[in-house]
């Protein structure tokens, strides 16, 4: 369904003829996406009817009135990684934010950086660093974007434990409603700043992205005030090599772990410990399958080649669990306890040191991977793609009980041959902040983008997983249903299990966005 002509010359008025397209080649680059043959059973996800790049705060209002005045769906985009930032119907207009890519402020007193929606996590992260700060950044890598985490989507990274999680690190914000009308909440609200999400009056951020975030199903968000955290390592990090193999080296206040545990249960102990203790800096669980590479392997040919020779299936298994952990201190005093504290946890739990992770060289990797987050490639090595299921916010226990859940079903699959065999192994979690007692699950799994069947196995992983978690433990897995094949089904699934939130989420879309002009595909749709 292509725009009229008079709709899109009024967005074409807006952000001027080099900043609009309906060009086919340019709308299907926006709808290749990661994970879309697990949805559409295509390399595409549906093709926006044009695209759109604003520059300014005015410029988004305008084309959210616009879109609400003639009936025209739009969809905001920011550093897009994955299906969540396409449209999941035709006639809709892609909003691409990516002009809007300014570092506002940093307020280094108040330790917070007012960032626009393409500002990426790297960018922040550098900027911060020279000021003695640092960001929380999410397992999704630093390439993207610290408002979209913050505002509109999920928020978890290995910095949590430390650094808590991106739902409760945005500060004020800047939000054009779905109607077009600006909302300023939080201090900003009164012209005192950006430094507080709330007050004066009833607290909106619950509403603005919940648990998981409306995933532009509310409007667009144009500007955030975002939490920076103390870095205690030097002003300007050096790296040596070339990438992604380039290192730095570790400095002297921070010491660099992979710590292995012979049980679920030890591991967890260990996990709950170290969190008690307030030692951990970054901290979380890496796929044994992705820690290969890294202890074993220079680049994916050698990685291939210790697959072939089954060495590999030794080396996963000493790191089966395993926690990557760095410590981070403002002295080498406080450093040194940190270290006698962490050697006490490991004596307690019968966790151990492997002997390969204490090589320099490794640990270099290690820490600049950890810290940058930015080891994803490792983890396509063994099938060119990957998805997660499960994916919330839990203890330890809880995770430790659906990671046991996750390998037998997993292992179904892998017995299929349509996912990667990767030991059937939960892959990937950290801990966020309440001294240890608060986590975060996913079970990872690798599949072959280019194989219809290992396609459609991935999305059946993901549906089952999910509904089995329904059953089990009703709010687990909201996110990975309403991204997976179940699109908004999820939330009828869940929503009488958890408080009946479907119905309360669907009255604020209706209050909040009258004329439904803000694509909600993944965040919740009217009632049929």
């Amino acid at each position: 369904m292509a725009l009229t002509r008079n709709v899109y010359q009024i967005l074409e008025d807006i952000v001027g003829p080099e900043n609009i397209s309906e060009e086919p080649v340019i709308l299907d680059s926006y709808a290749f996406l990661w994970l879309a043959e697990t949805v559409t059973d295509s390399k595409f996800f549906t093709r926006p009817e044009a695209v759109v790049m604003p520059g300014s705060t005015e410029e988004v209002q305008a084309i959210v009135r616009a879109c609400n005045r003639y009936g025209v769906k739009y969809k905001a985009l920011s550093t897009g990684w994955g299906p969540w930032n396409a449209p999941g119907d035709e006639g809709v207009v892609q909003v691409d934010l990516r002009k809007m890519n300014r570092i506002l402020e940093i307020d280094e007193k108040n330790m917070y950086a007012v960032v626009e929606p393409y500002v990426i996590f790297s960018q922040l992260q550098v900027e911060a660093m020279k000021r003695g700060l640092t960001c929380h950044i999410i397992g999704a890598g630093a390439n993207t974007s610290p408002l979209a985490s913050c505002t509109s989507m999920s928020g978890m990274g290995l910095s949590g434990i430390s650094m808590s999680y991106n739902a409760r690190n945005p500060l004020a914000v800047e939000w054009i409603l779905p109607t077009g009308d600006i909302l300023r909440l939080g201090s900003l609200g009164c012209g005192a700043g950006w430094f507080c999400g709330d007050g004066p009056g009833l607290s909106l951020r619950g509403i603005m992205r919940g648990t998981h975030g409306a995933m532009g199903g509310l409007g667009i968000f144009t500007k955030c005030a975002v939490k920076l955290y103390p870095w205690p390592g030097p002003r300007q990090m050096h790296f040596e090599g070339v990438s992604p193999g380039h290192v730095a080296a570790i400095p002297q206040n921070f010491r660099c772990y992979v710590l292995s545990f012979p049980s679920w249960d030890s591991f967890a102990d260990a996990a709950y410990k170290i969190g008690e203790a307030e030692i951990g800096y970054v901290m979380g669980k890496q796929i044994a399958a992705g820690i290969v590479p890294l202890m074993a392997a220079r680049s994916p040919t050698e990685y291939a080649q210790i697959r072939e020779s089954g060495m590999a299936d030794e080396i996963m298994q000493e790191f089966r669990y395993a926690l990557q952990l760095i410590l981070g201190a403002h002295s080498l005093r406080e450093i040194e306890y940190q270290e006698r504290a962490l050697q006490e946890i490991l004596a307690e739990t019968g966790g151990w040191i492997p002997s390969p992770t204490q090589d320099p060289e490794r640990q270099k990797t290690t820490f600049r991977m950890m810290i940058k987050v930015d080891g994803n490639s490792a983890i396509f090595r063994l099938s060119g793609s990957f998805g997660t299921s499960f994916g919330a916010e839990t203890s330890c226990d809880a995770a430790m009980v659906h990671a046991r859940l996750g390998e037998e079903i997993k292992k179904k699959y892998i017995e299929k041959g349509v996912i990667a065999d990767d030991g059937a192994e939960w892959a990937w979690g950290a801990e966020m902040n309440e001294h240890g007692r608060f986590a975060h699950i996913e079970e990872l799994f690798m599949y072959d983008p280019a194989d219809p069947e290992s396609a459609k196995g991935a999305a059946e992983f993901i549906e089952e997983t999910s509904l089995l978690t329904a059953k089990q433990a009703p709010g687990l897995a909201i996110w990975e249903l309403a991204r997976g094949g179940l699109g908004p089904k999820a939330h009828d699934i869940y929503g009488p299990a958890c408080s009946n939130y479907h119905v309360w989420q669907r009255r604020i879309k209706k209050a909040f966005d009258p004329n439904f002009s803000a694509d909600a595909t993944f965040y919740i749709e009217p009632e049929e």
